[in-house]
């Protein structure tokens, strides 16, 4: 019987201790429209100076009034001036990096019941994607949750990139590799990732994207859609860097039909919004 008692205790020990573990120390925070969210920048395939790649929309965040921090996110060695720097590779997984990035959302922000917003260009879309996937199937050693209200992800390949498939029979690398149509990559990735408060999605894709088609780049399952029209001429670099008029674009807002193409705000303008409402844009 003592035995008994002496094992029953251990393993209620050990129970508690597994709740505390895993129980936020903070409860997730509430949902609201707002502009002191931290937002993080998550820049696009190989490497780049953070500082300048985002120059257009941290400028824009910041002249309309964005009183949150804005950090980058970097994950090449050759990365520079990045908030943080993972030291990755070409031949890095994106699931990878997709811990890293998670790992430290969690210890500077998640953990202390911080919430952020993330903006991502091109690949690092898929980076906040595979993070929110992985911390939501409570894959072992990744954060056990993280607070991340709201996500934009500009010419994201969700549904592969267009010159990947070819472009890998030269560069033959990890990356490449993944953000080919129809990788295992891809295909184990959630079709809308949650974080622990919930996480609102806005994908914004054009058809005169070179890289990224605008079928891909919505492919997602975002609650909100933006397409640029094959006249608005957006490429795709020029998805973060034109900050400044409006341009022919269509949406769609919770699965409805899309709207009548009209002129509407850029999209680094349209990002903003994005991540300012806590459910709509």
């Amino acid at each position: 019987m003592r035995r008994t008692a002496a094992l029953l205790a251990a393993l209620a020990l050990a129970l508690g201790a597994s709740l505390i573990a895993t129980t936020p120390a903070y409860a997730a925070p509430a949902r609201a429209n707002g502009q002191s969210n931290p937002v993080i920048f998550i820049h696009g395939y190989s490497s780049t100076n953070c500082s300048t790649y985002w120059s257009k929309a941290s400028s824009l965040f910041s002249s309309t009034g964005w009183t949150g921090a804005r950090v980058t996110y970097g994950y090449y060695t050759d990365d520079s001036s990045c908030s943080h720097e993972y030291a990755g590779s070409l031949n890095s997984s994106i699931k990878t990096i997709g811990k890293d990035l998670a790992n430290w959302i969690y210890t500077t922000y998640s953990k202390n019941g911080v919430k952020v917003d993330v903006v991502a260009h091109s690949m690092g879309g898929l980076i906040i994607r595979s993070a929110l996937t992985e911390v939501a199937k409570k894959t072992a050693g990744w954060p056990a949750y993280l607070y991340v209200e709201d996500v934009v992800t500009l010419g994201t390949p969700h549904d592969g990139a267009i010159v990947a498939g070819g472009l890998c029979i030269f560069v033959n690398n990890t990356q490449c590799s993944e953000m080919s149509a129809g990788s295992t990559f891809l295909q184990g990735l959630t079709a809308r990732p949650e974080s622990a408060m919930q996480t609102d999605w806005t994908n914004i894709g054009s058809y005169a994207d070179e890289i990224v088609t605008a079928a891909s780049a919505t492919y997602m399952n975002g609650q909100h859609k933006i397409q640029y029209q094959l006249a608005a001429g957006l490429q795709h670099a020029e998805l973060i860097t034109a900050s400044t008029g409006t341009y022919s674009s269509r949406f769609s807002h919770n699965g409805a039909a899309w709207s009548a193409y009209a002129a509407r705000v850029n999209p680094v303008q349209w990002a903003r919004n994005a991540v300012y409402y806590s459910s709509s844009t």
